[in-house]
């Protein structure tokens, strides 16, 4: 599902459109540059940016989101020991 956010790339603030690691933002000069983006606090590095039909309308930009894993399922319970 598409949800509208607010991001952050090279310290500027931009509304795009956020679904899982994908985000579709409104094109902007210098966007080949873009090595990370901010989302929700998080920074996450750039894995591709695709300028959407070459028509310098939309950037399509794929992210790696590091989901860390809750330490609780990692540790050792009462009934497991």
């Amino acid at each position: 599902m598409w949800i509208e956010k607010k991001i952050s790339i090279n310290e500027k603030e931009h509304t795009c459109l956020v679904n899982g690691n994908e985000i579709e933002i409104p094109f902007f000069k210098g966007y080949e540059n873009t090595l990370e983006v901010t989302i929700d606090g998080k920074t996450s590095p750039v894995l591709s940016l695709n300028n959407v039909g070459d028509r310098d309308e939309t950037i399509k930009i794929e992210v790696k989101i590091n989901e860390s894993k809750s330490n609780k399922s990692r540790e050792t319970t009462k009934l497991s020991k």
